[in-house]
């Protein structure tokens, strides 16, 4: 039986030291298969969205020039890169191909790196093995639930000893090319780890791993060393950037630690992601920070007694594409969070509403969550209330599933959350 462990390497690694780092570690361990899932470089997936909205020629150059600084020696040698661009000039039916092809182009290389510094490897195109439930209905991203052909991967991995696999894209229902949305590489290892039931996961980016708040806004965050599925997920959701939120749960399903490690410092200590969390209950793991939230408050004296108006508000942010976080509600209001900071999508919702209610919309605020086990039974949670008083607070939040309390404060946020965090350091 193989032991297989599957690698994802996000856009800030995508340099040439970090394929000589993915070299070392496969020779290291010549007993294990290894599936590698590449991020594009970093900007690059954001270039090519301008690229097919703009068809703008040059935009392609850059892209190309970025990708070249991965291996100029040898880059022009390698032939997938003249097929594609021969491809791309095809804007009106190719957009979802060419937006993928940032990780197309750092697989094809870091294939062909491998291959030349003596190791069996084969590029595996995430089309051919990444599938979706759903069609991609003109938009760019799918919202289907993705499973993955191991058949493929593990016929390929008996005479290999490594694979590369682009992250971010597969197939839709229809058999056409589809992204899995923005951090969608994380989601493509996961769900990739989940189907070869690899020994781990291995998440490689810029930092240590998940910390109890942004180190860069809270001078005592220090890195969680071991934390849960559902910890970590909720981590995630509420505003951590290290680790998608959907890459958790397939692994989580399948009892497959994730390890986030820093391509930078690969020895440093790094977040383990498991079932058997070090951490008691009732304490809580930390305090995260989002910024540019706007906040809609939605009165009417009709919501009393009445049936129908939760659909009809939130139809209305659908309708113009504008996601909601937080939901509070109360007899005759409707308090609810965005982080979407498109303002004349924001303005359009608000003109909506108040063809039915009283709509008042606050913007550029800060969602703190602190989140934890058992939150209701954390001893010190009076505190936190305590020091929120002194603070402008438009909305107090507390999660149905007991992890998260959260305060949507005007201004001074990290003032508030170095206090908040302080309580979780001296618990």
């Amino acid at each position: 039986m193989m032991n297989i462990k599957v690698l994802k390497f996000g856009g800030t690694s995508q340099i040439i030291n970090t394929y000589k780092m993915i070299s070392s570690i496969i020779k290291k361990d010549p007993v294990s298969k290894y599936i590698i899932v590449l991020s594009a470089v970093s900007n690059v997936t954001n270039k090519l969205i301008e690229f097919v909205n703009t068809k703008n020629f040059s935009i392609w150059d850059e892209v190309i020039e970025m990708n070249k600084k991965l291996v100029p020696d040898k880059f022009e040698s390698i032939d997938f890169i003249k097929n594609i661009k021969e491809k791309s000039w095809d804007l009106d039916n190719n957009k979802i191909e060419i937006i993928a092809m940032g990780e197309f182009f750092t697989t094809n290389i870091l294939n062909y790196y491998l291959n030349k510094d003596g190791i069996k490897s084969n590029f595996i195109s995430s089309f051919d093995v990444v599938n979706s439930n759903k069609q991609n209905n003109n938009t760019f991203y799918n919202k289907g639930q993705f499973t993955v052909n191991s058949k493929i991967l593990l016929e390929n991995l008996a005479t290999n000893q490594a694979l590369v696999v682009p992250g971010f894209s597969g197939v839709s229902s229809d058999g056409k090319p589809c992204l899995l949305g923005r951090g969608g590489s994380d989601t493509s290892g996961s769900i990739i780890a989940a189907a070869v039931n690899a020994s781990e996961y291995q998440i490689w980016t810029d930092v240590d791993g998940i910390y109890s708040s942004d180190p860069r806004k809270i001078k005592d965050a220090f890195l969680i060393k071991n934390i849960g599925y559902n910890q970590a997920q909720e981590v995630a959701a509420m505003g951590a950037k290290v680790i998608h939120p959907f890459c958790i749960l397939p692994c989580a399903q399948k009892n497959i630690p994730i390890l986030i490690k820093n391509t930078f410092h690969p020895d440093n200590e790094c977040t383990v992601i498991n079932n058997q969390p070090n951490l008691s209950k009732n304490k809580l793991i930390g305090i995260t920070i989002q910024s540019k939230i706007t906040v809609f408050k939605i009165t009417s004296i009709n919501m009393w007694n009445n049936y129908g108006f939760v659909y009809h508000i939130f139809s209305i942010f659908k309708k113009y594409n504008v996601d909601v976080n937080i939901i509070n509600t109360s007899q005759f209001n409707i308090t609810t969070t965005t982080e979407d900071t498109c303002l004349d999508n924001l303005l359009k919702v608000k003109e909506c509403l108040e063809e039915d209610y009283s709509v008042e919309m606050i913007n550029n605020n800060s969602l703190l969550s602190v989140i934890g086990e058992n939150i209701h039974q954390y001893k010190n949670i009076g505190t936190l209330f305590e020091i929120t008083q002194k603070y402008e607070i438009l909305l107090t939040s507390y999660s149905s599933n007991d992890m998260t309390l959260s305060w949507v404060v005007k201004g001074c946020e990290h003032e508030l959350a170095n206090e908040l965090h302080q309580v979780i350091v001296t618990a």
